[in-house]
């Protein structure tokens, strides 16, 4: 068998050289045929990289604006379908006490308070709705729960009411003790008093997150739960009169909330526009920015073809000739 010598070891060497490279360069060459890019970007720009870098940082740019624009877009959806639900349960509330307050007994109208008060547990747990590990409602202390228990609220509540208070005391309690600088911002309220930042989303534009749940269209709505709730835990002080008019009180308290809770939902909504604004703007500038990133780096599919079939003709004749000076032959084997 025929043995390569010493002084063609660099022949060898040479030959697996030039075969790695042809190698490299067809498999370059495919990936380039196939995906229509240049893969060798310094290459395919004349060493001039400035624009492409450029494009690239916009990409960067409209991508982070995008995401931020998709949070915003969900954290203010989480808002308004808390609030969508918060009236549908003041909505029911105040139909159940209105019809309530016709009962003949007390025992059905403390009933009703019960069911108030059940609906205002609802609307503390719904007011508690997390996104991305932060409460909605929580302002700028995303990482604190934004209301105490729904029983250490009711219970502050009712254990403020004056002695001997009529409907029309007890009413007026509720109101001021949920009205701006009440205990309901020292002991209901536990979120930061400041709203959550805004998020910028780019040219300029940003979304703020106005709404807390300090927000007067809670507050009103919270302030008509507890009233009616009032006439479950205050049942046994109060005459079939006064139940009567606490419950009229409270379904009154509930259907006026529903104007301050609808501002409250305009403001939410406006501030959802403009994300969903900033979204669409992030992201028809990411694709108007991948459209020049792709031709400026595109290969023209017949120059990478013939490229292509150059580097595999010559890789065949590498190993044609790497064959030959190593007589692999079964003639060559066998002598």
């Amino acid at each position: 068998m025929f043995q390569i010598g010493t002084g063609d070891h660099a022949q060898s060497l040479m030959l697996r050289r030039t075969g790695s490279s042809l190698r490299q360069t067809v498999s370059r060459l495919t990936a380039e045929l196939a995906s229509g890019q240049n893969s060798d970007k310094p290459r395919a720009l004349g060493g001039n990289l400035l624009e492409l870098a450029n494009v690239e940082h916009g990409l960067a740019l409209s991508a982070q604006h995008a995401t931020s624009a998709r949070l915003a877009v969900t954290f203010l959806e989480a808002q308004q379908n808390v609030a969508d639900q918060i009236g549908q349960i003041t909505e029911r509330v105040s139909l159940d006490l209105r019809t309530s307050a016709q009962a003949s007994g007390k025992l059905a109208m403390a009933d009703a308070g019960e069911r108030a008060k059940a609906g205002f547990e609802d609307a503390i747990g719904l007011l508690g709705t997390k996104i991305a590990g932060r409460h909605v409602f929580s302002g700028v202390a995303g990482d604190q729960r934004p209301f105490a228990t729904p029983d250490d609220i009711l219970g502050a509540v009712a254990a403020s009411v004056p002695p001997n208070a009529s409907p029309t005391d007890i009413k007026d309690h509720v109101t001021a003790w949920f009205a701006e600088g009440g205990p309901f911002e020292s002991v209901a309220y536990t979120g930061a008093d400041a709203a959550a930042n805004a998020t910028a989303l780019g040219d300029g534009h940003s979304v703020r997150f106005d709404v807390t749940g300090a927000d007067k269209g809670i507050r009103d709505s919270l302030a008509g739960l507890a009233l009616g709730a009032l006439a479950h835990t205050l049942e046994p002080g109060l005459d079939l009169s006064d139940m009567r008019n606490l419950l009229s009180a409270g379904a009154n308290s509930l259907s006026a909330s529903a104007d301050q809770r609808i501002a409250m939902q305009a403001r939410i909504g406006a501030q959802e526009a403009r994300a969903a604004d900033g979204l669409a703007r992030a992201e028809a500038r990411a694709a108007s920015l991948q459209i020049i990133r792709t031709e400026l780096l595109e290969a023209d599919p017949y120059e990478t073809a013939t490229a292509l079939e150059s580097a595999t003709q010559r890789l065949d004749a590498l190993y044609l000739v790497t064959a030959r000076l190593s007589r692999l032959s079964l003639t060559e084997y066998l002598r």
